[in-house]
C-alpha cells in the first residue's frame, strides 16, 4: 500500500505546475472536448517561447510578452490569467476554448540548418511535385492567397493551387523559428493546417518532419520530390 501511495505522489509531482519550462513550444494536434458537439479547427499554431517569454503565432511575426507564475500565464497588456496544465516535458494544455483544448509540444530546434528562405521558396514555386499522399496534386504559387487578396489583407499566405479539387485552392507559407523553417499549408479552404518542420533539402528533395498531418491519416507526408520532367 505504501508503495502505491509513493508512486501516486511521484506521478503528481511529475505533473507539477511549478516545474521549469524552457525552449519553444507550439500548439498542434489539439484535442476536442466533446466530439458530439460542434467544434472548429484553426486554433493550432500558437507559439510559447519560454526562453524569451513571448507568445505568438506561426501566421504572424507579432509577439506579446507573458509572465509565468506557478500554474498560470499572464499576457502583458491583458488582465486575464491563463491556467495551464504541464505534463512533464511532453505537453502543455490550455483550458478549453470553443470545445477545443490547445495542446503545446516542445519543438526540437537544436539541429538548425543553413537553408536560406529564398532557396526554400525557389524550390517550392519552381518545381512541380509528385502527388502528395498518392493522390493530391498541388502547386506552390508565388501569388497572394486569393481569399486574403479579396479581403485586402496583408498576410504572408500564398496561393496553393489544387489540381485535384478544382476551384478549391488553399494556401501555404513559411515560418522561421531560431533558424529553423516550418512549412504550413492547407490544400483547401476549410481543411485543417498541415504543419511540417523542414529538416533538410537539396535540389532533389525536401525532407519534412510531420507535426500536424492527420487529414489523410494513416498516410503522412515526409518529403517533397520534384516530378521527373
Amino acid at each position: 500500500m505504501k508503495r502505491i501511495v509513493i508512486i501516486i505522489l511521484l506521478v503528481m509531482h511529475s505533473n507539477s505546475f511549478g516545474q521549469e519550462l524552457d525552449g519553444v513550444w507550439m500548439s498542434y494536434n489539439n484535442r476536442i472536448v466533446d466530439k458530439n458537439e460542434q467544434y472548429t479547427s484553426g486554433q493550432e499554431g500558437f507559439i510559447l517561447d519560454f526562453t524569451n517569454n513571448t507568445f505568438g503565432h506561426i501566421g504572424s511575426d507579432s509577439v506579446v510578452t507573458f509572465k509565468r507564475r506557478k500554474n498560470t500565464l499572464r499576457i502583458v497588456g491583458f488582465d486575464k490569467r491563463i491556467p495551464i496544465k504541464v505534463f512533464q516535458n511532453d505537453s502543455i494544455e490550455f483550458p478549453p476554448s470553443g470545445n477545443m483544448i490547445s495542446v503545446f509540444h516542445k519543438l526540437d530546434l537544436e539541429a538548425s540548418h543553413d537553408i536560406a528562405e529564398k532557396t526554400i521558396i525557389k524550390f517550392l514555386i519552381r518545381n512541380k511535385f509528385d502527388s502528395m499522399y498518392e493522390f493530391l496534386d498541388v502547386e506552390f504559387s508565388s501569388e497572394q492567397f486569393w481569399l486574403d487578396k479579396m479581403f485586402g489583407r496583408k498576410e504572408g499566405r500564398l496561393n496553393l493551387v489544387n489540381n485535384t479539387w478544382k476551384d478549391d485552392d488553399g494556401y501555404w507559407y513559411l515560418k522561421e523559428i531560431n533558424n529553423v523553417y516550418f512549412l504550413i499549408f492547407a490544400p483547401g479552404q476549410i481543411e485543417e493546417k498541415h504543419i511540417f518542420q523542414i529538416l533538410e533539402m537539396n535540389e532533389n528533395r525536401m525532407k519534412l518532419k510531420p507535426l500536424q498531418d492527420r487529414a489523410f491519416y494513416p498516410k503522412r507526408l515526409t518529403e517533397l520530390r520534384p516530378s521527373i520532367k
